[in-house]
């Protein structure tokens, strides 16, 4: 293979796994489990959280009865990109900042703070939280069939801030605008 070969080729790896992570957050907030399922390999996982075993069975179960009762909204937005390729696997770092609204309910708050913060923090009960999550995804990739995917990934917590949601939902510019984000494929993102 040529040089120029060689660059291409290299590129179109960088672009596949910074595909497969863009990917694992719009799955993650739309609580998407067959994008889901894209991302990672069969025998993929996490290692340290925020659960044990293959990621492809044990997310449905999270995305379907855990997340939507955690919260409300959530945006993930990905930054950093470091890829190191070795062959047909890669060890990518990727900075996260993840902000998720609860729902107005101390079930919620605590399902996102743990129960200790939640009563801690003093919140009233139709209070809603904004939680703004920092850290990064360490992963491991692997290529098979020329396809890129998660072998592994560990979330490492760097910082968080926890504060009562002021933010509008109408009114001023919310009501010039039509379409409305949701978690699940009613979103706009999904309408072709």
């Amino acid at each position: 293979m040529d040089s120029q070969s060689a660059a291409i080729e290299l590129l179109l790896d960088h672009q596949q796994i910074t595909n497969v992570i863009h990917r694992y957050c719009r799955a993650a907030d739309r609580l998407d489990v067959e994008l889901f399922r894209t991302t990672f390999w069969g025998d993929g996982g996490f290692d340290g959280g925020p659960a044990e075993g293959p990621a492809v069975k044990i997310i449905p179960h999270l995305f379907e009865n855990l997340m939507p009762d955690m919260w409300e909204a959530s945006q993930h937005s990905i930054s950093n990109i470091l890829i190191e390729l070795e062959g047909d696997r890669a060890l990518v770092e990727s900075y996260l900042t993840a902000f998720h609204l609860s729902h107005p309910t101390h079930a919620s708050r605590a399902a996102l703070l743990g129960e200790k913060n939640a009563l801690a923090a003093g919140f009233k009960d139709d209070d809603v939280i904004e939680f703004i999550f920092g850290g990064r995804y360490i992963d491991v990739f692997e290529k098979r069939s020329g396809e890129w995917r998660i072998l592994n990934r560990k979330i490492v917590p760097g910082f968080n801030r926890v504060e009562r949601y002021t933010g509008i939902r109408d009114g001023g510019q919310y009501d010039l605008l039509k379409h409305r984000s949701s978690r699940d494929r009613d979103d706009p993102v999904y309408a072709r």
